[in-house]
């Protein structure tokens, strides 16, 4: 009789049975290369040490290059992650791709994201001779440079930056490109800064082609895994390499390989964790949109080494896009014979499924996503056992998150010391960051561990450093910090009293109360709680009830005490660490600003932002008597006529602080002022 699992699978070998993909021979103008670019198989072999190369994997790579870099075609981009897709650039790709004049000229291909979100939609042109012309915020002005440039093959103009291949017609993913020209220094300076390992390919292949991955060097490190080591050498390279898991606490990987290999239970699951569920957080989905093939290769090494047949992706169903492109990976790899059985005619064998969550925060929790697995409700469980040692099913089980996973293939063919270039001892290799809140250059970027905070928020987001106050770090379970130019590492963080956690940073000027947004995330923390835990259900809400009498001014002294030391019995006494970790964003504030929660006390917010806590008033000498304020939608202003500036009155029982008046004054001559609110 055959277990969930088992009938699990066989629906998905079912639905995942695609036709082998065929291979077609490159183009003459690629044949005719000379034969150092011709033999791309053969450069990424040397680099990731594979001795001999498989004669399919060899092909793809041959028609993937063919596709990467055209000999006498010029090649377009279009950025069609979510938020190009948001900023509107499906309909540029389909207008660029319908152009008759393109044919034998202009290969245009749909990629993923650059990582430059702020400069959606983002369009790359890659010319012949090996630059590529990045334009950014693409609109009408300038739909014609791009089409010229890539006809005429040179920059016409609008471009935003110019990049080269260190040596034309090898091109290998973003560590091969060089800055040439930068006509935008913010957009220069958002890449000089990173060091793009793991997101090296985002924004530059297609998602879709299973033969642009492989040209960049996919599946060689897999390759060579299963053709010349043995699972047991994986795994002590993994754990040479000190890799952390990237989606939380910061658990070395190779101690979670280790005890599920060297268990006596031949049944093993690996699980890539993408319930990415981090307001600010969506490096994971990003990965599986713009490079699923590396995500998928992950899982693949992980499961060779760890000796699983069976492996399951998690993921958010908020992530349709990440979902299709992940389906279209499986399936693709299936026809190509990595995945199924006798994989590159060895022994080893692996299915690979893709499980959707319901989307609550507690699933992102390693246990309480088995629980979900298993048919029961998303509440963590005791450890130990750890999953690595019983797990899916009563079965050891590797649980990683998606970046965790999609360092893997870089380890394996670079290297467990080239991995230690980045970073430092405690905290080796690169993070990825996702940069949102009061900054110019949002996005998402990749930088060594250990890097400064101005580095990350100056030169690569763009903030001005007088503007800054605070940084949130690792979503609404990290912490809220002073802004001063620490290392982002998980020590230092952790020293701080936040953590990196999945790598979401939130930059806050100086408009921000942050007793306000410890309210908010610890409001968030209470609704997602799963109510198992006594302390976590009603200690969260008991907090949450607290701030928001602070916020709205009828707080005491006597409640600065009872938050920190009911948030410290929260912190010991749940069960799993979303629960321990919940109170961190208002331990940090109750540490690094205690001013602003005696402010609050005192009945003033210092930031003006809390609604019950401001008023608004006219300035005077700006004041114009132009009347528009008077269209208040609440009538809360009132005026007497021939006394002009004077004449305005605010009613503050109706005003319902929307800031309407404010906004629309033409001389900025109304502004909040907080204390001494009227009834």
């Amino acid at each position: 009789m055959q277990s969930a699992a088992e009938k699990l699978f066989s629906t998905v070998r079912a639905k995942l049975q695609i036709a082998p993909l065929k291979y077609t021979p490159p183009p003459p103008a690629a044949q005719q290369q000379p034969r150092a670019e011709r033999e791309i198989a053969l450069q990424l072999a040397d680099r990731c040490g594979l001795r001999k190369i498989p004669q399919h994997l060899r092909e793809i790579a041959e028609q993937g290059h063919a596709l990467l870099c055209p000999a006498n075609m010029s090649r377009i981009n279009v950025g069609m992650a979510s938020c190009g897709q948001a900023a509107g650039a499906g309909p540029w790709a389909a207008r660029l791709a319908a152009r008759p004049d393109f044919a034998d000229r202009v290969l245009v291909r749909n990629v993923g994201c650059l990582g430059a979100c702020f400069g959606e939609p983002l369009v790359d042109v890659r010319t012949p001779d090996g630059l590529h012309y990045l334009f950014g915020q693409v609109s009408s002005e300038t739909h014609w440079p791009i089409i010229r440039t890539a006809q005429q093959r040179s920059l016409q103009r609008g471009a935003w930056l110019v990049l080269r291949e260190r040596r034309p017609g090898v091109f290998t993913g973003f560590e091969d490109l060089a800055i040439e020209k930068s006509y935008r220094d913010s957009f220069a300076a958002f890449f000089e800064h990173q060091k793009r390992r793991i997101t090296g390919n985002c924004g530059l292949i297609d998602p879709l082609s299973l033969p642009e991955y492989v040209a960049t060097g996919g599946y060689f490190a897999f390759a060579k895994a299963l053709l010349e080591r043995r699972p047991e050498d994986i795994v002590a390279e993994i754990s040479a390499s000190g890799l952390r898991g990237r989606g939380g606490g910061g658990y070395r990987t190779g101690w979670k390989w280790e005890a599920a290999a060297a268990s006596s239970d031949r049944r093993r699951f690996v699980i890539a964790n993408a319930d990415e569920g981090d307001p600010g957080a969506y490096m994971d989905r990003t990965l599986m949109e713009s490079d699923p093939h590396r995500v998928l290769e992950g899982i693949m090494l992980a499961a060779y080494a760890c000796g699983a047949g069976e492996a399951y992706i998690f993921v958010r169903h908020e992530y349709p896009l990440a979902v299709a492109r992940l389906r279209r990976a499986i399936g693709d790899a299936r026809g190509a014979g990595l995945l199924g059985e006798s994989i590159l005619g060895t022994a080893f064998a692996l299915e690979v499924g893709i499980i959707q969550s319901g989307g609550a925060f507690v699933c992102g929790e390693e246990s309480s996503l088995l629980q979900v697995m298993q048919g029961r409700r998303g509440e963590p469980w005791p450890r130990p056992p750890y999953p690595a040692q019983r797990g899916l099913h009563g079965h050891p089980t590797v649980i990683n998150n998606v970046e965790t996973l999609a360092n893997v293939p870089w380890i394996i063919a670079r290297g467990a010391e080239a991995f230690r270039e980045a970073g430092n001892d405690d905290s080796p290799g690169t993070k990825i960051f996702c940069l949102t809140g009061d900054i110019p250059n949002t996005g998402f970027i990749e930088v060594p561990l250990g890097a400064g905070a101005r580095t990350v928020v100056e030169k690569i987001g763009g903030a001005a450093h007088r503007d800054v106050k605070a940084l949130q770090i690792g979503g609404p379970s990290g912490g809220i910090v002073p802004y001063t130019d620490f290392a982002m590492d998980f020590t230092s963080l952790n020293t701080a009293g936040a953590m990196i956690g999945s790598g979401g940073l939130v930059v806050l000027d100086k408009s921000r109360c942050l007793v306000d947004l410890a309210r908010h995330l610890t409001s968030f923390m209470t609704e997602e709680s799963c109510g198992q835990c006594l302390f976590c259900r009603d200690g969260l809400a008991r907090l949450a009830n607290l701030l928001e009498n602070l916020t709205n001014g009828t707080g005491d002294p006597g409640q600065l005490e009872e938050l920190a030391e009911l948030s410290r019995a929260v912190a010991s006494l749940s069960l799993c660490s979303l629960g321990r970790t919940a109170v961190n964003p208002l331990l940090t504030t109750l540490r690094h600003f205690r001013g602003e929660y005696d402010a609050h006390i005192a009945g003033t917010c210092p930031a003006v932002y809390c609604k019950p806590l401001i008023r608004f008033e006219i300035i005077p000498f700006r004041c114009t008597d132009c009347q528009g304020c008077l269209d208040c939608p609440v009538q809360a202003i009132s005026y007497q006529a021939g006394k002009g500036a004077l004449g305005y009155t605010f009613d503050h029982g109706k005003c319902t602080r929307c800031r309407a008046c404010a906004e629309i004054c033409p001389h900025n001559a109304i502004r909040a002022v907080t204390g001494g609110v009227a009834p």
